[in-house]
């Protein structure tokens, strides 16, 4: 017997999903009782599990078919932990290097970042002349050791409807996060009318484009069950546009961290052997920089 419930997603750009337009990619690998809030924590090592995973032959779009309802999804996200203490630097330098030459003609009024985690881009916004940061978070720890100038303003919770006023942010910025939501466009929509007329929305997602996962395949870190729907450069703009959105630019987005991380995150075969190479060479502590799979996403009112 099934310990959670599952609902049905189907392709966001196709009026059904039929199985000639919309085939099975991945076949589900996970039973009920593999799933807690470990496993819908940031950042960590993937246990590859994932749903049955369809690829619309159309536009490209990768899902998952039958996933768990919200009321679960809430209470696993709810459980999650930081668990990217020591890379926060450099996801703060590699978030706001893309967007560093927009904010000098973009308002710096107030800001929200979904999916906020600990708050680190709310420091660095906030670092950076934006007057007042706000920061949505489903995970209850999180908040708990953000930055004290930006905890209070965290909200622990799902966005949606009705928490903040139409027409009120100049930026929005949201990281990984559309890739888990059961429903993407709906969110995006709702973006579309809390940001103001002529304000901006920044995202960065996974790329199902990219080399890393055209390489690594099923085994790549992005086939994962946090994963609800996956875009490429393509795709996701005709989504955001569906919002309403206009595109304001797409581009690849450039990951620094050590060796460490990159072999630690990657699915390599014999991992020991790569570690002990990497420290023989005095490479292991170095910063490689590299397009590993991300793109971003800049959108206007």
């Amino acid at each position: 017997m099934a310990k959670y419930n599952y609902i049905t997603k189907e392709c966001l750009f196709c009026d059904g999903t039929n199985a000639t337009d919309h085939p099975l990619l991945y076949k589900k690998n996970f039973k009920d009782e593999d799933l807690n809030a470990e496993v819908f924590s940031a950042r960590r090592t993937t246990e590859h599990f994932h749903y049955d995973m369809l690829k619309c032959r159309n536009t490209g779009l990768i899902f998952s078919r039958h996933i768990l309802d919200d009321n679960t999804l809430n209470e696993l996200y709810k459980g999650s932990v930081v668990t990217f203490g020591e890379q926060t630097e450099f996801i703060k330098r590699d978030y706001w290097q893309p967007i560093k030459e927009y904010v000098k003609k973009w308002k710096k009024g107030k800001a929200l970042d979904i999916g906020c985690s600990n708050g680190f881009f709310l420091e660095v916004l906030k670092d950076n002349g934006y007057a007042d940061v706000y920061g949505v978070e489903p995970g209850e720890e999180p908040k708990k050791i953000a930055r004290a100038d930006v905890r209070d303003n965290i909200h622990t919770g799902f966005y949606g409807p009705g928490l903040y006023p139409a027409d009120h942010f100049d930026l929005i910025t949201c990281f990984q996060t559309l890739d888990h939501l059961s429903d993407p466009l709906g969110m995006l929509k709702n973006m579309y009318q809390n940001v103001k007329p002529g304000g901006n929305v920044y995202m960065i997602m996974h790329n199902t484009k990219a080399l890393q996962a055209k390489l690594f395949g099923e085994k790549s870190p992005i086939i994962d069950v946090e994963h609800i729907y996956l875009f490429n450069k393509e795709n996701l703009p005709q989504l955001c546009e569906k919002a309403g959105f206009k595109v304001v630019s797409v581009f690849d987005v450039k990951n620094g961290y050590p060796y460490s991380y990159w072999v630690r995150m990657s699915p390599l075969p014999l991992k020991k052997l790569w570690i002990g190479l990497f420290k023989a060479l005095g490479m292991y502590s170095k910063i490689l920089a590299i397009n590993a799979g991300n793109m971003g996403i800049i959108l206007e009112k």
